[in-house]
């Protein structure tokens, strides 16, 4: 329900967005940007993609590493997916000022991030227990996250 209010509040936010014509940026946050944040990013413009939504995603970390993931690169490759070409890097003013919604994937958000009114959480992606229930809860909550937006013709 937080998430609906946080999506109306953000939408109500957004005209210069429609009127300068760019497209909206969901930014997904993870620790270090190279796995859980990665497949929401896939998994997001994948299918906003295929159902007409205009906006797009990108991944940042709080505390970037060096590469993505091994095992989520293995994992979007044998879903089929495109792995990004970019480094995992930090969550920056930019991106804050950028975003018209952020989602925190079991991660503390920088106070800007936090504070900025863009921000939701999704703390029931699951930890260290493979790619698949990662992908699994990511998915729903992406699915459910398009479908919201669609509804919006955002």
């Amino acid at each position: 329900m937080l998430f609906v209010h946080l999506l109306l509040a953000v939408l109500a936010l957004t005209p210069q967005a429609r009127v300068a014509g760019t497209e909206p940026t969901v930014v997904f946050v993870c620790e270090h940007g190279a796995a859980k944040s990665v497949i929401a990013t896939a998994y997001f413009n994948k299918i906003a993609a295929e159902r007409g939504l205009r906006a797009r995603a990108i991944y940042r970390g709080t505390n970037p590493q060096a590469d993505l993931s091994v095992r989520t690169i293995k994992g979007l490759q044998d879903d089929g997916l495109t792995v990004p070409a970019e480094k995992p890097s930090a969550i920056t003013s930019a991106d804050v000022e950028a975003a018209t919604v952020i989602f925190a994937i079991g991660c503390t958000l920088p106070t800007s991030a936090s504070a900025s009114g863009k921000s939701a959480n999704w703390d029931d992606v699951p930890d260290d227990q493979g790619y698949g229930p990662q992908r699994d809860a990511i998915k729903k909550h992406v699915e459910r996250l398009v479908e919201d937006l669609l509804k919006r013709q955002f």
